[in-house]
């Protein structure tokens, strides 16, 4: 399984360069809308672009949704770059083609989220929710996000929040990820911007416990994510 991951976008098109027949599954870590460099024309042409993407390659290309997207479906907070003259468009947009889009995509013990899962949180708030009938960790978020479990859209102290919540997949800072993860996951994210692609071993006695940090497109080095891994499974 040959896997490429962007982190969020924020109206960049440096997607674009990718190597479609490479991959197996090419990811996307949500925020697609939102700059503070970019015109609007520019946000929603690339937001439109990437769903066109997908539409071409149903089966390869992941969608994931981003705290900048739920922003627009469930406004609380205004992260940066928000746009209120453009949130009809945004939304009509996301709306029309929400179906495309999830929260989570796992492949065996690899998950991918925007923000990340936290060990208390999963511990506290998501593991008595968890089915015998949900295939893995994905399944389950999925499930509950189509159930709108209010946790999930927990946003964290270090973004806001109140002080007693880190933070659900959407909205947890890396800054409390990379030092209690959930346990037995390499975690694929975005979210927190970071210079070029970051790779972390929060548990030193622990090879299956890591966290990589993708948020470089906009404010770092374009980077993509590349993981070669063997066998195809299906997802």
């Amino acid at each position: 399984m040959n896997i490429l991951t962007w982190g969020d976008l924020h109206g960049q098109d440096i997607w674009k360069k990718t190597d479609v027949d490479r991959y197996d599954k090419i990811i996307f870590l949500g925020d697609y809308v939102d700059s503070l460099y970019l015109d609007d024309q520019t946000i929603i042409r690339t937001f439109t672009e990437v769903i066109d993407f997908k539409k071409q390659y149903p089966d390869k290309v992941v969608l994931l949704i981003g705290n900048h997207e739920i922003n627009y479906l469930f406004p609380k907070y205004c992260p940066l770059g928000y746009r209120v003259s453009k949130v009809e468009n945004f939304l009509t947009i996301f709306l029309k083609n929400f179906d495309y889009f999830r929260i989570a995509f796992q492949y065996r013990n690899y998950l991918w989220t925007h923000a990340g899962i936290h060990k208390g949180w999963y511990h506290y708030k998501l593991k008595e929710k968890v089915e015998e009938t949900d295939r893995n960790l994905a399944d389950t978020l999925e499930r509950l996000f189509i159930e709108r479990y209010p946790p999930l859209f927990e946003v964290g102290w270090a973004r806001g929040g109140t002080q007693y919540d880190v933070g659900g997949p959407f909205w947890l800072d890396a800054s409390l990820l990379i030092k209690k993860p959930l346990a037995g996951l390499h975690q694929i994210v975005g979210h927190t911007h970071v210079k070029t692609i970051k790779h972390y071993k929060p548990y030193p006695k622990d090879p299956e416990t890591t966290v990589t940090l993708c948020n470089c497109v906009e404010r770092g080095d374009g980077s993509s994510y590349e993981l070669f891994l063997d066998e195809i499974e299906e997802q």
